[in-house]
């Protein structure tokens, strides 16, 4: 948790990152992904302390998911690009979405949809990119149980019910995360992933070697092929 905390104090306090040339594209497109699965880890350590520890896997989930994310484009060459695509093809279909509710002329949507830069391209589905570079199958198996407990399931269902002695049904107001460890070590993977990503693109790398530290004492991996 205080590796968690002590990232996102990071982040806040880094006012500039020097950037090599050859890294600029990626930085731009996957600092706000890093930035925000930092965050999201630190809003699952909130809620954590404050008793929520089942609600904060949604964070949990959404810390994981934009870590791997910028993991899975770092390490592919066409990642970053596939990303920029992405995100003109994610603002069409939204711009899309809600100028046809509105019920805009289409020769207007048309005309402005035309008028953007780029058409972009859906990006692949988290799981497959997930799937790229999880090679024993440890990040897709986290990522499908937290989704369990944060989705409408079975899970949801079970939690808020119980049984007494005579087997009728106990009504529950709150329940826990089942697997609060293993919940809490993979947020901080996360936080250790984007945090790896960010030094790895500054100029000298400047942040590495104490993340190198941090990773034998916390037994966290730098990233996915450590």
């Amino acid at each position: 948790m205080e590796f968690i905390e002590e990232r996102e104090r990071r982040l806040h306090e880094a006012d500039s990152f020097e950037v090599a040339v050859e890294h600029q594209v990626e930085f731009q497109t996957v600092y706000g992904l890093c930035a925000q699965a930092i965050r999201y880890a630190g809003a699952y350590v909130v809620l954590f302390r404050a008793g929520r520890s089942r609600e904060a896997v949604a964070v949990a989930r959404q810390a994981l998911e934009h870590a791997l994310t910028a993991q899975w484009a770092h390490f592919d060459e066409s990642g970053p690009r596939q990303l920029i695509d992405g995100y003109h093809h994610s603002r069409q279909r939204a711009f899309r979405a809600v100028t046809e509710y509105l019920n805009t002329p289409q020769d207007e949507i048309d005309a402005a949809l035309d008028s953007m830069t780029s058409k972009g391209k859906r990006l692949p589905r988290v799981t497959d990119m997930i799937n790229q570079i999880d090679f024993n199958a440890t990040f897709s198996t986290a990522y499908m149980q937290q989704s369990q407990i944060i989705h409408v399931t079975g899970d949801t269902v079970t939690a808020f019910l119980d049984l007494d002695d005579e087997k009728r049904f106990i009504i529950l107001s709150e329940a826990t995360d089942p697997h609060e460890r293993q919940t809490a070590h993979f947020t901080a993977m996360a936080a250790m992933f984007a945090s790896w990503v960010l030094e790895s693109l500054r100029v000298d790398t400047p942040g590495l070697a104490e993340l190198d530290h941090l990773s034998d004492e916390l037994a966290l991996p730098l990233n996915v092929r450590d």
